[in-house]
């Protein structure tokens, strides 16, 4: 069986990252494309060998033809387009954040499991292979309990760009825009929760959209977290650095897309060094999508960890917008 997919919004991701993986894997084929552009929408169909292309997305809807469907528009529209998927029996990989409001991503949920369809999150930066293998570690109790990680996800010097430059189309700046990927590794490494948040950025409690976001998390098992969030000077550092009782796991040039690193991993018994990559990240989401439906089971990010990314950046940004620290309500 062939699972056939359909892409609303066909910018940069949609572009380099979904279609060409839809396409070139066995178990899917995109059938079709939505923009609102009609020469857009041909153009991308014709590129990426897609066999419709429509600037409705409701038409797009009803082809039977599309059993999943790819979200990739601005921020504030996952919701309302997501919930449409999951009426007309689509299964729904959407880009984060699930939603712009906590209410908004809960529905979002509530829509899917009610309709018996599939809703995954685009949180890449958990697919590359050395964090499955980081989780392990951690599972296992390698390098003993996990005190502290300090992560950095940063694209350089880069500002907000296009509809990212607008509060009502984005939400919030750079932690919609990269941390949330950061803040979901965490979730996922650690298999935890975030109790409270403390969190400040460089428009401080003005509301702004921030390029900078630093926070400080203290997780349901005590494990504390450091995240610097940022698109607001070069020569960034791509790491994360997990520090166990016993051990530490330090893996670099890896907590953003289509970056070759590596992970140096320190036991009791010594340290290992494997070279590692994310160039594959965004090819495993979909494959992993993919056998989800086909194998009827759940995605590796679920809409439960959507809705709970919404819930902690919701917290994150009352804390720099008060000045306190927040406590997660869930």
């Amino acid at each position: 069986m062939t699972v056939g997919w359909g892409i609303i919004g066909i910018g940069s991701i949609a572009d380099k990252a979904t279609a060409p993986h839809v396409q070139e894997l066995p178990e899917s084929e995109l059938v079709a494309v939505v923009s609102r552009d009609q020469g857009r929408a041909g153009a991308f169909a014709q590129k990426h060998s897609a066999r419709r292309a429509y600037t409705d997305y409701d038409e797009m809807l009803a082809n039977p033809d599309v059993q999943v469907v790819a979200i990739h528009t601005p921020n504030s529209l996952h919701a309302e387009q997501a919930i449409a998927a999951a009426r007309a029996g689509k299964h729904v990989l959407c880009d984060k954040p699930l939603a712009t409001s906590v209410e908004g991503a809960r529905r979002v949920v509530e829509e899917c499991e009610k309709a018996g369809v599939k809703l995954g999150l685009n949180f890449m930066t958990r697919y590359p292979a050395c964090f499955l293998e980081a989780r392990r570690i951690i599972d296992a109790g390698e390098i003993g309990e996990i005190v502290l990680i300090q992560v950095e996800v940063s694209n350089g010097g880069s500002p907000l760009r296009n509809w990212r430059t607008d509060p009502e189309l984005a939400g919030l700046g750079t932690i919609n825009n990269i941390g949330v990927h950061a803040y979901d590794l965490l979730r996922f490494l650690l298999g935890a929760e975030v109790s409270e948040v403390s969190a400040l950025s460089n428009v401080g409690r003005k509301k702004e959209l921030e390029v900078m976001a630093l926070s400080l998390l203290r997780f349901t098992n005590g494990t504390l977290a450091y995240v610097n969030a940022n698109q607001a000077y070069p020569n960034n550092q791509p790491e994360i650095d997990i520090y166990g009782s016993t051990g530490r796991i330090t893996a670099s040039r890896v907590t953003r897309p289509w970056q070759d690193g590596e992970m140096r991993v320190l036991t009791q018994e010594g340290e290992r060094v494997t070279r590692e990559t994310s160039q594959d990240c965004y090819r495993r989401v979909i494959d992993d999508f993919n056998h989800a439906v086909l194998e009827n089971r759940e995605p590796h990010a679920t809409g439960l960890d959507g809705l709970r990314s919404v819930q902690l950046t919701d917290a994150m940004a009352r804390s720099a917008h008060e000045g306190e620290t927040v406590e997660v309500k869930y």
